[in-house]
Parts: structure tokens; sequence; C-alpha cells
């Protein structure tokens, strides 16, 4: 007896090859019926016999499309229609479905095979596609994902094209970026007053300019980055000096996974992460010896390498070069540069050349960034083949459309819509104008193409923050979250810890309950509730926001905070500045206090002289972190002050040790280690003592401190032995890229009734 069923299908499902991969299954088990994009899901409607049925949805689940991942199907009776066959019907709107965005996706194995192929129409094409690669999210200007509603619609497909997006058989079917040579973008190298070069060898020449020196500005898959020879030293100084980037590491892209274990030592996670669909850009350890200029990544141990993502980048490395640094197309701290207009007027006192193309890109994205800890992937920029990303919220039934605004630095916003929180890619620093406008415009795209509308808005509690000053500026319900609350929260989220958990938090800067700035903290609490029971002794710094590039000036702060006339100790700063900057600190002028583990390890490289100023963010600690000697155990003694109604982890015993190591030129290799392992140590000191007063066996780490792995790794294997449930952040970044779905969550707890309750220093 034929049935009839009507599926509807939730989650990222359009621009995948679902609704093909429908119709061939459907084409496959002899059923009748249609398929639809209807909003931001796919509506089934499925004919014939039962048992047929049942096959078709269990491949359905057990199968999916590569890029696909399915959240939700609702299945119910249908009426039988008596279809005679099975379709692809036009997409309708639906404003009240779950919608989802899919992700840009890097180009597939067949898609390489088909630009090689001398006899194809797609031969050294750069823009070649279908339904298991290539750009989505960066060129959707709305849902449904058809290819009216993407900046593809002003290219019409030829009759080939036509032919592929209608077969059923084609890998094509329906892809809706889909072109070739003869109807799609097309390539163009210029110059800095953006005059072509009339050249049919385009990307030949983009590559003889790369080796003759040069610096190519080339348009990716979602913005422009800056390019030139990996090997090539005097190249890599003139891009630094011309960025004005003199020592943050570059992000190289190499040939293939044989070039890059020429550098680097891979693992199997690693080489799985790095050959994989996203192609982000991994975290790896140099080799001692390798042929990459020292420039690329200077004092670090680690550099930033991925494989080639688009057709063009394929193409550039057909030219026989192996290595190319690729950094984002930007200038100090704006945003990427997406389009050719922007790209001309603001790189071209940086690039000498541009390489483009007449795809537009409607929402810019970076380049994600991962590594690899205690064996598991831990995002560091949530962008380009990772985001948008949801996570399933608490299924509570409420209605409430709440906006996390995130937080000031590495920016991302998150909303709560039907069950699920939806997280933007990485925007970046707001302190930049051009940064909080493209911030603006992305939560008003995530708006109109979720048609979301919050009627709450969750921000951080420092008052000052650009984005606090955006929710206010509404009239919506707003809920102000401590910021190292939102870290911890982010982590619970990710692993779905509802229940009560210490939470240690290690941070630069975050605005206390008690108008200090936090940093090194240790939390009991839930989603909702929060309780202050130990942090590192406060220090005063003096100097306000210089103290952030100035790191000598934590230095100061820490050591007069415990007496210690810096001016003897920290070489490299006139004796004066330093008194004066003590005076200041006597009269408590534009001082502040701080319980920061960053501003702790800016302190101490500082005092061991390995820098005093910082050109990029955490450079002090990232650079200590590198010298690390990984068979050394000794640590600093330290005391804990255990009083009411914090401890608070003592730092003047650590900082006497090391001191006294420099007196007896220990080297500072040796010192970063021991440092390094003091923190571990008081680290599980805080912990068990909070676990044995409060009865709880789940410890969440989170915070930007954490970016450094031989922290989290060894404080993870440590609190296991000692029998506790460790959990960290690893799809949503440990660092303040994930403030924002820390920050929904607890709003999210607070509207539920779990009262936001702090139990210490509250104001």
């Amino acid at each position: 007896m034929k049935r009839a069923y009507e599926l509807q299908v939730y989650g990222v499902v359009q621009g995948v090859g679902f609704r093909p991969f429908i119709y061939q299954q459907a084409e496959r088990y002899g059923l009748y019926g249609w398929v639809k994009n209807e909003g931001g899901s796919v509506h089934i409607h499925i004919e014939g016999i039962k048992d047929l049925i049942k096959s078709f949805i269990l491949i359905l689940f057990r199968n999916p499309p590569p890029l696909a991942q399915i959240q939700e199907v609702k299945i119910q009776k249908g009426v039988v229609k008596n279809h005679t066959n099975f379709t692809i019907k036009i997409s309708s709107h639906n404003r009240t479905a779950k919608k989802f965005l899919p992700v840009d996706a890097a180009i597939c194995d067949k898609c390489i095979e088909e630009i090689k192929d001398n006899t194809s129409n797609r031969y050294h094409y750069a823009f070649t596609n279908c339904t298991s690669c290539g750009p989505r999210y960066s060129i959707l200007e709305e849902l449904p994902y058809d290819r009216k509603f993407t900046t593809m619609q002003q290219f019409t497909m030829c009759l080939s094209c036509t032919k592929e997006y209608e077969d059923p058989t084609s890998r094509r079917f329906h892809a809706q970026p889909n072109c070739c040579i003869h109807c799609g973008p097309e390539l163009f190298l210029c110059d800095g007053d953006g005059i072509e070069f009339p050249s049919n060898h385009t990307i030949k020449k983009t590559v003889e300019l790369i080796r003759k020196g040069h610096i190519i500005a080339i348009k990716g898959l979602g913005g422009f980055h800056l390019c030139c020879d990996a090997l090539n030293q005097m190249a890599i100084e003139k891009l630094r000096e011309r960025k004005h980037r003199p020592h943050k590491p570059f992000a190289i892209m190499a040939k293939d996974i044989n070039a890059i274990k020429q550098i680097c030592d891979v693992t199997i996670e690693e080489e799985n992460i790095i050959k994989g669909s996203r192609k982000p850009i991994v975290l790896l350890n140099k080799m001692k010896a390798n042929i990459l200029c020292a420039e690329v990544a200077p004092r670090l141990n680690e550099i930033g390498v991925m494989l080639p993502y688009t057709p063009l980048h394929f193409l550039l490395f057909e030219e026989d070069i192996s290595y190319i640094v690729m950094t984002s197309g930007n200038s100090n701290q704006n945003p990427i540069c997406y389009t050719n207009q922007d790209a001309i007027h603001n790189l071209n006192n940086i690039a000498d050349y541009f390489l483009m193309h007449n795809r537009d890109i409607y929402v810019p994205i970076d380049d994600s960034v991962v590594k690899i800890v205690n064996h598991k992937e831990k995002v560091s920029r949530l962008a380009r083949g990772y985001a948008p990303r949801f996570f399933k919220g608490v299924d509570d039934g409420i209605q409430h459309n709440i906006l996390g605004v995130g937080a000031e630095q590495k920016n991302t916003f998150s909303i709560f819509q039907n069950g699920y929180i939806h997280t933007s890619p990485y925007i970046g620093d707001l302190e930049e104008m051009d940064t909080y406008l493209l911030y603006k415009d992305q939560i008003q795209h995530f708006e109109k193409i979720l048609q979301f509308s919050p009627t709450v808005i969750a921000h951080d509690y420092h008052p000052d923050y650009t984005t606090t000053k955006y929710a206010i500026a509404h009239t919506v319900q707003q809920i102000s979250v401590q910021h190292h609350h939102a870290h911890m929260v982010s982590c619970m989220v990710e692993h779905k810890l509802n229940e009560a958990v210490i939470g240690v938090i290690y941070d630069g800067t975050g605005y206390g309950l008690d108008d200090t700035i936090w940093g090194g903290e240790f939390f009991i609490g839930t989603r909702g509730k929060l309780k202050r029971v130990g942090h590192l002794q406060y220090a005063t710094l003096q100097g306000g926001a210089l103290v952030i590039k100035e790191i000598w000036r934590s230095a100061v702060g820490f050591l007069w905070s415990i007496g210690i006339d810096a001016s003897r100790v920290i070489k490299g700063i006139d004796e004066y500045v330093i008194q004066q900057i003590q005076k200041a600190l006597d009269a408590n002028l534009n001082c502040y206090k701080t319980s920061s583990i960053g501003r702790l390890f800016d302190c101490v490289a500082a005092l061991i002289g390995m820098r005093l100023e910082i050109t990029y963010d955490a450079q002090g600690a990232i650079e200590l972190e590198a010298t690390i000697v990984k068979n050394i155990d000794e640590a600093y003694y330290f005391e804990i002050d255990v009083k009411e109604p914090c401890f608070q982890i003592k730092y003047e015993f650590i900082l006497l040790g090391i001191i006294e190591d420099l007196k007896n030129d220990i080297s500072i290799s040796v010192i970063a280690t021991k440092f390094h392992n003091t923190l571990i140590e008081f680290t599980i000191a805080g912990v068990c003592s909070t676990a044995e007063k409060y009865n709880i066996q789940d410890v969440v780490i989170s915070g930007g401190v954490f970016e450094n792995a031989y922290l989290l790794e060894k404080i993870t294997s440590k609190l296991q032995e000692e029998g506790f449930r460790v959990f960290h952040n690893e799809q949503i970044p440990i660092n303040d890229s994930g403030i924002s779905v820390g920050q929904v969550a607890v709003a999210q707890a607070q509207l539920l009734g779990e009262a936001f309750n702090v139990f210490s220093n509250s104001r």
C-alpha cells in the first residue's frame, strides 16, 4: 500500500548538494514526490512503499552529503497525491522556519582533477566548483540558498553549465555557483592605479612577479591576501615595513602536504585537518632546520600553514613555487579588504600589483586558525570554513531572540533563535572605526538573512566598551554579563554542561564586579550563577591603556606592589622614567588594580629582558612560551593566602625567585619554563582546594591565556590525574571570540529564572 510522508529537514542542508542527493535517493528507491528549499530548511514530500520510504529516511540520516549537517528532521504522515515522478521544486520563503547558514568549502578532489585536465572546459579555470565545494556564505545575500540570492546572479550559465545544473546525475546538479571559462567570472592583473596588464597568462605573470620579490594583493574566497615569496627575505622585510607589522608572524600557503612536511613536524591529527574540506591555517611546530626565512615567524617555534583551498591557489602553485606568504589583506587593525575598489584604495601603499576578479564577495571572511591540543582540534580564529557556526541552545521553549554583542577584541557576535545559538565569523578589534562599521553591517546581515530581531541584548559588564554602547543604544531589554563568566559559560555551552562547575579563567583584561580588572580567576558557578572563590593577588599598574603595549609598565607595577624598586631590576628603560612611574603609583595617578595573569606574563617577559614593548597582542607571553624547555619540572615557590571570601595567589616569591635566577645568570629559557610550571602548580592547588570546599569535580578552563598550549595541556593532564573531569574550549574559541556565545547563554539562564547571583565583591 502506498504511503506519503512530509519531512522537514533542519541544519546546514542548503548549498551542500542536499536536494540533488534527495532526488538521487528517491530515484534509487523508486519513490515519488518533490523536494524544495523552504526558508533555511528543506521540505520533502515522499510517496511510495512504506519499507522503501524507511530505507530512504535511513540513508538520509546515515549517509548525507559530506558538507551537510542535519540537526532535526520532523516527519509526519502526508496525503498521497499519486505523483508519477520526483522533482526539485522552486524554493519558497518561510519566516518562522529554523535557518542555518552554509559555510564556504575548499575545492574538492574532483574539481582539482578537472582544472588539471586540458580537455575540460574548466582547464586552468580559477572559479571551478560543484555541490561539494566552493563559495557559499561569502557570496550569499539571503536565504534560501539559490543562485539569484548570491553574487553569482550576474553570471548567466552557458548551455553546457545549464545542462550540468539540470542533470540529476551530475555533481553540479543545482550547484548554485556553477560556471565555466565561457560564462563565469574572470581574473585580471593590474598595477596600483588599477591599470590592467594585457596578458593571456595572468597567473603565470603573477608568480613571476612574486619570484622577483614583489608584493601582490590577491583576491581570494573571502577577501584579499597580501602575498610574497616565503623564501625571499627582502620581500618579507618589505611587506613588514609597508604593513607596519614588525614582528607578528605571517601565515604561509604551501604547495602540498609534502612541502609542509619539509618545514614542519606534522602529526596524523594535524595532517587530517590540513588536508580536510575546510583547509584552515594550522599552527605547526617548525623544524629546527628549514628553508623558510626566519622573518616569517620571528622568535617562535610555530608557524601557521595552510594548503591551497581555491582553484586559483592551486593554479598559482602549478607555476613552480612551493611557499607563499599569505597574510590578511588589510592595513593596521582595519578589516580585510574584499572589494576591488577598496583594495586599490587601501592597499596600494603595500602591494605592488593586484590579482583580482569580478565575482563579488558579499560577506568578507578571514582564514580560520586552528591548533591540535590534547589530540583535539582547538579553534583560535572562527572564520572561513568554520563559521557561521551554530550550537544547540537550551531547549526551553522561550520565545526571546537574544543577541550577544561579544567582546571588544577578537570580536564575534552570536544570536539565539529557535533553540540554536548562531555565531558570526571573526570580525576583529572594534577600536578601529572601519572594523566597528563592518561589525554593525554583519549584525544587520544576520538579522536580514536569519529574519532575526532581538528582544534581548547581552553585553559585557565593562561600561566603556564599544559593544556595550552599541547595546545600550537599543530600546530592548539589556543584560550585562561579567566577562569571565561569559568565558566560562562559552565552554559549558560547547560541552553541554548544565550543573555547577569550577571555572579557571585566565586572560589579559576583564572588567570585574568590584571595579578592578580581573584576569586570574577561580569561580564556582553555573550558566546563571557565579561566585568568585579565588584570584591572583592584585597588583597596581600605572598608565591606563599604555600598559598593554609598554609591557615594562606591568613589571614596574608588580614590583612596586611588593615593595621592590624596579629601577634597580629592569634593564633597558631609563631609571628616571621608572622612578616617575613609581611616583605616580605612590600618588595613585592614572592607576588601576588587576588580578590579570596576562599582565603577570608581561611582567615576567619584561623583567627577564625578553621584551619591553610589544607590537602585537600577547607578544611577550607568546615569546615566553616559545622558549620553554620541556624536560624541566622545577618551579618557583609561591604562597596562597587563604581568606574569605576569596583565596589569593601571592606572586611575591615568584618574582623574587626570578630576580634571584637573573642574578645567578640562569638562562631565560629555564626561567620561562619554571614560571610556566609555577602557574601550573598554583592552578592545580587552587582547583583542589576549591573542590574540597564545594564538592565539585567538573572543571572548566577558558580565557585567552590558555592559547598557551603548554599551560593548557599540563593543567588538563594534572587535573585529570587528580580525578577531575576537565573541559576547555575546542570549537568555540578559548579567547575573546568565544565571549558572545557565553553572553547569550548567561542571558538565557537569567530569562529562565536562574538569577545572575554574584556572591562576592558585588557592586
